[in-house]
This record gives structure tokens, C-alpha cells and sequence, in this order.
């Protein structure tokens, strides 16, 4: 195991974590708070050395035989089929999602990725962004910190996230697709516009907008209230993009259930 200093892995001249009281640090985090309301993102690129990326993709190379498998048929809010509802209703309608999925205990202790993620100022750094006084690491050993693994043609079908906003880190572009595209206005606090949603799930691509991301860039997306999906992986370079979850409660875990929906397995907290 070679120890991975935390400082070492991030651009800390463009992105000072480390320096929370920095007049950088605050500007930073006053136009992340300022992009993710106003555009329901906070983009930034390069926030990975491109040291750390070649690093973290080899230490991913290394475990994505073993990511388990998810081949899902799903509806748009990730919820159970309402059959009181038209079989035609935007809320029944079904989307396609294959890829891998690597787990939290996949990764070993030492990987850089896993390191970066129980850096305490990441953690204070997003807790700044979204405005809390406190957050916490995701406690499941599973879902903690994940990598979605897709390769030639497999896919994230259309879906609103379950958390208000997800942090995310691309590692690894394929040669084409795999694109990560979205949809504004479709969801409020207490609305839905079935409309819209029908007509951009029925193939109408007008309002689509795809974000260009880059390997190494960290980004903070508001997926509750924006339909989102990756396109098709074309080529034979996989996909790799990492999920960090933080919390606003501590101790939070997934059910047994939906942890044997996602790595096929259980696991004790």
C-alpha cells in the first residue's frame, strides 16, 4: 500500500481545500452555491491532477472485472409501477440502464480515490456548497463511494436522482457516447410537468442539453429536479465515473435489499 497524500491528488492552486479560511476557498464556493442555483450545477474541471486520474484508473482497472453487473428496466422517479395510472402515463413509462457497478469495500484502503474520499476537506468543502452545518460520509459499506463501470453500448436510461444533488468525479471518458445529457424544468417541489416529460421521453430532442465534461473534473448536479441519462458507450474505452455520498444525517445505510438490487450482495454495517 503506498500512502497517498490528499494535497497531491487535486489542483489545490485552483481548487485550496486545504485552505478553508483563503479568500480563493471562499469566492470558490460562493460560485459553486451561485452555478448549482442558477443552472443546478457546479462544474469544476481539472480538479483532479492529471497524475492522480492516471493513478486512480489504473487502481480502477484493477477491480472493474469484479463490478457487478446492473441490467435495470426502470421508470423515469426510480419509484414501483403505479398501475392506477395509464399504462402511457410518463410515470410508468420504462427506461433501459446497463453498466457495472463497483462497491465502497471494492476499493482498497490506500487506493487515491478512496483517500480522496475520506478527506475531511472534501467533505467540509461540499457541506460549504450546499449551504450545511454539518454532513457526514455515507455510512453503507456498499454505497458510499461507488464507480459506475459502462462499457461498449451499455447506458443510463432517463431518471430523476433520489438526493437532491450528487457529487460525482469522471475518471475516465470513453472514445465516443457516453455522454451525460439533462432536462430543465420538468420537476418543482410540488409539480411535474407530465407534458414536457412525455415529449422529451417519446424522443423529442429540443430541450436536451449535454454537459461537456472532462476526465478529472468534480461536479455537483441538483439530479433530483433534472431528468438526466448517459448515452451509449461507443469504442472500447469504459466509462468510468465515481459517486462520493454524503449525508445530512450520520449512520445512513441503504436496506439489505436494495444493496442486493445493486452489487448482488449484502453486507453487515
Amino acid at each position: 500500500m503506498v500512502n497517498v497524500d490528499e494535497n497531491n491528488l487535486i489542483d489545490n492552486k485552483r481548487y485550496p481545500l486545504h485552505s478553508p479560511v483563503s479568500s480563493l476557498y471562499q469566492n470558490l464556493v460562493s460560485q459553486c452555491k451561485q452555478d448549482l442555483n442558477k443552472n443546478g450545477a457546479c462544474m469544476l474541471p481539472g480538479f483532479l491532477t492529471t497524475e492522480a486520474i492516471a493513478q486512480i484508473v489504473a487502481e480502477i482497472d484493477r477491480v472493474a472485472p469484479k463490478a457487478y453487473p446492473c441490467n435495470e428496466v426502470h421508470n423515469v422517479f426510480l419509484e414501483e409501477d403505479d398501475t392506477s395510472l395509464p399504462e402511457s402515463h410518463p410515470r410508468r413509462l420504462k427506461e433501459k440502464t446497463s453498466l457495472g457497478s463497483l462497491a465502497y469495500d471494492q476499493i482498497e484502503h490506500g487506493d487515491a480515490l478512496r483517500t480522496l474520499y475520506e478527506w475531511d476537506s472534501l467533505l467540509h468543502f461540499v457541506t460549504a456548497v450546499l449551504g450545511k452545518e454539518k454532513m457526514y460520509r455515507m455510512a453503507d459499506p456498499m454505497a458510499a463511494l461507488t464507480v459506475n463501470v459502462m462499457r461498449k453500448g451499455q447506458n443510463h436510461g432517463w431518471h430523476f436522482d433520489e438526493s437532491l444533488v450528487t457529487t460525482t468525479i469522471i475518471l475516465q471518458k470513453p472514445l465516443e457516447g457516453g455522454e451525460f445529457q439533462y432536462v430543465t424544468d420538468l420537476r418543482g417541489e410540488d409539480w411535474d410537468d407530465y407534458e414536457s416529460l412525455d415529449d422529451v421521453l417519446s424522443g423529442n430532442e429540443d430541450r436536451i442539453q449535454t454537459l461537456p465534461v472532462e476526465a478529472g473534473t468534480l461536479l455537483l448536479f441538483a439530479g433530483y429536479y433534472q431528468l438526466h441519462r448517459v448515452t451509449p458507450v461507443v469504442g472500447n474505452t469504459t466509462r468510468y465515473v465515481a459517486t462520493l455520498c454524503f449525508k445530512d444525517e450520520p449512520g445512513v445505510c441503504n436496506s439489505p435489499e436494495v444493496q442486493k438490487l445493486f452489487y448482488g450482495r449484502t453486507a453487515a454495517v
